[in-house]
């Protein structure tokens, strides 16, 4: 393993103590967009997320997103799409702290049960960045599925 410059060691710092802010904010930004959403019973986002799915992608299908809007939009999804992973897989989120990785410093989903890979990693926001990219041509449970598979598989 390489040593770490002084910026990343106070990069990781950060990270490390903004890790529990970042996390505790998931559940009450998956429910406020659920509710923006007009979702039927919006907290089952938490226990449940795979039942929103294809309704939040049909209203993803819909959207022009504007430039001013992307960091709020892309903040929900990641968040969504970590959250289905971590339940499909038996996961968990954290900040990767390996510096060969290349998710290093950001706060990621793995350590799932069931895949074979144990060091199976992903980056959600970086799907959601995708999905988002690509709306309105993307679908997110196919994209999902696609992520989803490769995990198994790496």
């Amino acid at each position: 393993m390489r040593d770490l410059s002084n910026e990343e060691r106070e990069e990781l710092a950060r990270r490390r103590a903004g890790f529990e802010d970042f996390f505790s904010e998931l559940m009450p930004v998956l429910v406020d967009f659920a509710e923006r959403l007009n979702l039927l019973e919006p907290q089952m986002i938490l226990t449940d997320p795979e039942r929103h799915l294809e309704t939040i992608d049909a209203f993803m299908e819909r959207q022009v997103v504007k430039p001013e809007d992307r960091s709020w939009i892309l903040t929900r999804l990641g968040y969504y799409v970590g959250e289905i992973l971590v339940h499909r897989l038996g996961g968990c989120w954290f900040l990767c702290e390996a510096p060969s990785s290349r998710y290093f410093l950001r706060y990621v989903v793995g350590k799932f049960s069931r895949v074979r890979n144990p060091n199976a990693i992903l980056d959600p926001f970086q799907v959601a960045a995708a999905y988002l990219d690509d709306l309105p041509r993307c679908r997110l449970p196919e994209l999902l599925r696609e992520v989803e598979n490769e995990l198994k598989n790496a």
